[in-house]
């Protein structure tokens, strides 16, 4: 099931994005960045967002046998102005990692990209860690085509990741 994401859900997704980082990070993002992630802050960095949602956001949630076990939270796409105004994007998508290659990134995904559609959203974007191929992949087999932009995602150790924004034009 895929629903709004709610107050009482920030501790699972706080603890499902430090698991979810550390399993699909590893090759690429330092260790000590990876490790200093703490499920304590990142449940109350979700509570204070969730508790003060903002208007134009939204965050969802995958939910299997009670647990949450994806989120994906869109918004504005304040940062790319070159795409226009209506411009929106997909913040982020983490899956149990267990989970994934079953399908439920896929669905989740489809969901939050359907919503940003009926809500009049155009141009969508989604950014993705370079070195991450099977998340450019899986972005592109949902119709996102890297556009050659590229921003650096400069992480606390100083180190810097670069990131691909992938596009869906209507």
């Amino acid at each position: 099931m895929i629903r709004s994401a709610v107050l009482k859900d920030a501790p699972a997704i706080g603890d499902l994005k430090v698991r979810s980082w550390r399993a699909a990070y590893a090759g690429f993002m330092s260790a000590a960045s990876l490790d200093g992630l703490d499920p304590v802050e990142e449940t109350a960095d979700w509570a204070e967002y969730l508790a003060d949602l903002p208007d134009r956001h939204r965050l969802w949630v995958a939910e299997q046998g009670g647990a949450v076990v994806g989120f994906c939270r869109t918004g504005p796409a304040d940062g790319d102005q070159d795409l226009g105004g209506d411009a929106a994007e997909v913040y982020g998508l983490y899956i149990e990692p267990g989970l994934i290659g079953t399908g439920l990134g896929a669905r989740l995904f489809g969901h939050a990209v359907a919503d940003l559609e009926a809500r009049a959203h155009r141009p969508l974007c989604v950014y993705a860690y370079l070195p991450n191929t099977s998340a450019l992949r899986f972005y592109e087999r949902a119709g996102f085509t890297q556009d050659g932009t590229t921003r650096l995602d400069e992480e606390e150790d100083g180190t810097a990741i670069a990131e691909a924004r992938l596009v869906k034009h209507p």
